[in-house]
């Protein structure tokens, strides 16, 4: 049985060229092409989400601010009468699945009886059931990948005219548009999961997959003996990562844009990882400093950024003698190794 690979490397701006190191072995692990490997107990997907794109060339794409998701595809699982195709989820910050962003649907239609071979047999090949829009994975291909962000969105129902300000002009009258989900934004915890999709009546991929939970002689559901009334075995969180991916951007020429993120910073939010606690300097140089003082010009720390391929550098809000800052106002102050300077404040609300 092939291992579970969602758990996500390390924090983008110091781990993700081990990161892309490690997914090029997972590359060589899964391949591309040949026979079907062995997959994991349905409806369990093997994959890994790592920063960056592999490249032909060899560049260094792990400050791309995209995230790489390849995954063992189910023959098995692709011949049920109800596969409808793969979907993709994006969490950010936390480790939920309440409102998840679908960010990309790889579908084909139901089995129909014209789907069958000259001599009956049912036709094999997914690729010729495919939404031409949303399925481009040929038969022979074993491995299957997505990059975050190319996403065809979600269907949301907006207005069908707009005035030139923005806002509505033909109230009462909306169309459905596919709208992609912002990001994935650097130095936030990234968790991506993947489903199954069914189909409808109309053989169209319309919702994630119902696999009713009956193990253990039904002992997860409200009515014994009713499959409707169990769990889904093939919800968001089945194949959730268990730690997160970050995405970092390249380093910049100067100091300009240098911004600390979160500002403010407030104690067990969103931004932190259990246990973590930290801020981000983004948009910075190769080679710079970054002292960090208290309002009343006290040195709190004094950081130093040698890193040719991220722009960021995390805090982990800690003073020189590792013990946690209290909450106040900080500045910062950042210098280039060509000695240009940039200033500016944050807020720390523990």
């Amino acid at each position: 049985m092939m291992p579970q690979l969602r758990s996500a490397g390390p924090r983008a701006h110091a781990g993700a060229r081990r990161s892309i190191g490690a997914a090029l072995g997972v590359m060589l692990a899964l391949g591309t092409a040949g026979p079907a490997r062995a997959q994991a107990a349905f409806p369990h997907i093997s994959f890994r989400a790592f920063a960056g794109v592999p490249s032909s060339t060899g560049a260094d794409s792990t400050v791309s601010r995209k995230v790489t998701i390849r995954w063992a595809r189910d023959r098995a699982a692709e011949a049920r009468p109800d596969f409808g195709g793969y979907r993709i989820y994006r969490q950010s910050t936390v480790r939920d699945t309440t409102n998840m962003d679908l960010l990309r649907r790889f579908a084909v239609r139901g089995i129909s009886r014209g789907d069958t071979l000259a001599n009956g047999q049912t036709n094999p090949s997914i690729y010729a059931r495919r939404d031409t829009l949303l399925w481009h994975f040929p038969d022979s291909q074993d491995t299957l990948q997505f990059v975050d962000p190319d996403s065809t969105g979600n269907l949301v129902k907006v207005c069908r005219r707009l005035d030139p300000r923005g806002n509505c002009a033909s109230p009462g009258d909306s169309v459905f548009k596919l709208v992609a989900p912002p990001g994935p934004h650097d130095g936030f915890a990234l968790y991506y999961t993947i489903t199954y999709g069914t189909t409808d009546q109309t053989l169209r991929e319309t919702s994630d997959m119902f696999v009713p939970d009956t193990l253990d002689a039904y002992a997860r559901c409200n009515v014994p003996g009713v499959p409707s009334s169990c769990p889904n075995l093939n919800g968001k969180l089945t194949n959730l990562m268990t730690a997160p991916v970050y995405v970092t951007g390249p380093t910049t020429a100067n100091v300009e844009g240098v911004v600390v993120i979160p500002n403010p910073y407030r104690g067990h939010d969103r931004w932190d990882q259990p246990g973590e606690h930290r801020v981000q300097f983004q948009n910075l140089p190769a080679r710079a400093r970054v002292r960090v003082y208290t309002i009343a010009g006290d040195l709190v720390r004094d950081l130093e950024k040698n890193d040719t391929v991220s722009g960021s550098l995390d805090w982990d809000l800690m003073n020189a003698d590792h013990r946690d800052v209290a909450s106040g106002i900080y500045v910062y102050q950042v210098t280039s190794s060509q000695g240009f300077e940039a200033k500016g404040h944050f807020v720390i609300i523990r």
